[in-house]
């Protein structure tokens, strides 16, 4: 068993990385070493990044009642609605209150595809446009910003592949990101809830446990991403990493991003950019995050590694990332996703 130590916390080592300095290409060894280290690093003094203004904007839309928010809601919440992917999203707790609440955006306005054009349904849902919340209030604010919220991370995450891939000599690593039609900027809102609350959301066959050595609730439980995540805490606690075989506390920086690699990046990397262990506390309040995940092409081969190694990926006859995508997605990501939905 892992036990949480409460010993001086490590992680207060964390690299701080100037976001200048990655966007100037000078950052390379930098960031590599931060992750073999740590499994993550912040990102600091991104201009123009107003994390306060950023949570407040969010806090308005989820703050609606909720006949106003699942107006805007994906195919599951609202049948009236197209969209299976971008848009609002929730589980609710035993007695019909949102404990979960989620909106997703994409990098598409309009949609250029049809379904014709591509090689299956999840191909066409992965270029979804976005549903952006309309004739509400705040809603041409939380437009305005949260696009700039999303251009601002998808070009710091193009950035840090070129990177890592300049540092390790894999210059068809960036190539597998040109796409990256299921890249996602979730707006996440975890409500207080009840043990028995959480079988709402992960059921017991999806694998995950909601408690902690210690016995308290989890809002997230402990998983590794699968690509490159951008992640922002704001001032919220709650966020745990797994260091050296024992549970601490991350420390939150308001105004910075918390890179971390998945375990695909692990293996296209054969290792040398280690997938960081994670979860979340439920603190008993509110609490807001905007976990924002960079992914590989539709199309982009993920069933060998940058050496040529077979990835566990492609142990598992996934040849694409598209295809592998669809089954973490329907594993991750209940809040918005019918069973059948990206099938």
């Amino acid at each position: 068993m892992v036990l949480l130590k409460d010993a001086a916390n490590p992680l207060h080592d964390v690299a701080k990385i100037e976001h200048s300095q990655i966007m100037a290409g000078n950052a390379k060894q930098d960031i590599l070493d931060a992750l073999q280290k740590w499994g993550f690093f912040y990102i600091v003094n991104i201009p123009d990044f107003d994390a306060l203004k950023e949570m407040e904007t969010m806090k308005t839309f989820f703050g609606h009642p909720q006949e106003v928010k699942e107006r805007f809601a994906s195919n599951k919440n609202n049948p009236a609605n197209s969209n299976v992917l971008r848009g609002y999203g929730y589980t609710k707790n035993n007695e019909g209150q949102p404990i979960e609440e989620v909106f997703n955006i994409g990098q598409y306005e309009n949609r250029s595809v049809g379904i014709s054009d591509v090689s299956c349904k999840a191909e066409y849902i992965s270029r979804e446009p976005n549903l952006w919340p309309s004739t509400v209030e705040g809603s041409e604010e939380f437009r305005k910003f949260l696009s700039q919220g999303f251009q601002m991370r998808i070009q710091v995450a193009r950035k840090i592949v070129e990177e890592i891939a300049g540092v390790l000599g894999y210059r068809e690593f960036v190539e597998k990101f040109t796409e990256a039609e299921f890249t996602s900027f979730y707006l996440k809102k975890y409500t207080a809830r009840n043990e028995k609350d959480n079988v709402m959301i992960y059921k017991s066959d999806s694998g995950y446990s909601m408690k902690s050595e210690d016995g308290r609730d989890l809002s997230i439980p402990s998983h590794v991403d699968t690509t490159i995540t951008l992640l922002a805490t704001y001032s919220n606690g709650g966020l745990q990493a797994l260091y050296k075989d024992a549970w601490y506390d991350v420390p939150s920086a308001m105004g910075s991003l918390l890179m971390m690699s998945g375990e695909l990046i692990e293996n296209l990397s054969d290792g040398k950019l280690p997938s960081l262990r994670h979860r979340v506390i439920d603190i008993k309040s509110d609490r807001y995050s905007t976990p924002f995940f960079f992914n590989p092409s539709f199309h982009a081969d993920i069933a060998t590694s940058m050496s040529g190694r077979k990835t566990k990926a492609g142990k598992e006859d996934w040849t694409t990332f598209g295809p592998w995508q669809v089954i973490q997605l329907h594993r991750d990501e209940p809040l918005l996703l019918n069973p059948g939905s990206l099938y």
